[in-house]
């Protein structure tokens, strides 16, 4: 009989309290840990740096109309294509302040067809095409608003895009049918964005 009392006892303190240690154990082990806060963001107050982008996009407005009856109102044409590389380098000043300087290549083409058919060559579909190529270069500065590692910033820039434009028929053996001009025009662009940061210094 004192063997089983002593038996109870021991059970009633020494396997709660053993039990608790374990508890405790996993918990330190896993479920207490936690992350020193720190900021990935360690760009010095002086940076050089550069990026580059690779991206296409959708017309929110008609690039360019075309009719096929002279004189009456054009329709847009469909888009096709848009193309868009851009490489920029730039330059932290006192860290907030950024100045850049961006050079890109944009390429656009667009086509429609014609719904009239050429009597002359009726198995021959007909398309308006018009081809766009812009080079811009431009330069601006940014502001970047905090120190963490997301930093919101604006910016604003200005520069020439030189311009080439080409509207033609795909079919046109006379080469009539066809308006080419170039430009050189002034460029602006305004600036609002996100820099993660997911490495120090990156």
């Amino acid at each position: 009989m004192k063997l089983l009392l002593a038996v109870l006892i021991f059970c009633e303190f020494a396997i709660p309290a053993i039990a608790e240690k374990k508890k405790r154990d996993f918990k330190g082990l896993f479920g207490s840990y936690r992350r020193e806060k720190f900021t990935e963001n360690e760009a010095n107050s002086n940076d050089f740096g550069f990026d580059l982008m690779l991206s296409t996009l959708l017309p929110v407005t008609p690039v360019v109309k075309s009719t096929e009856v002279r004189g009456e109102a054009g329709d847009s044409l469909y888009y096709a294509m848009f193309f868009n590389l851009e490489g920029g380098a730039f330059f932290t000043i006192d860290y907030n302040w950024e100045a850049f300087l961006s050079v890109g290549y944009y390429g656009y083409e667009s086509r429609k067809e014609n719904t009239q058919v050429d009597a002359a060559t009726p198995e021959l579909p007909l398309f308006h095409q018009f081809e766009m190529s812009a080079i811009p270069i431009v330069v601006g500065v940014k502001y970047r608003l905090s120190t963490d590692d997301i930093v919101p910033y604006v910016g604003a820039g200005v520069g020439m895009s030189f311009v080439k434009r080409k509207a033609s028929y795909d079919y046109d053996p006379a080469g009539q049918l066809v308006y080419e001009d170039s430009n050189a025009v002034i460029t602006g662009t305004a600036i609002l964005g996100l820099e993660l940061y997911f490495a120090p210094r990156m």
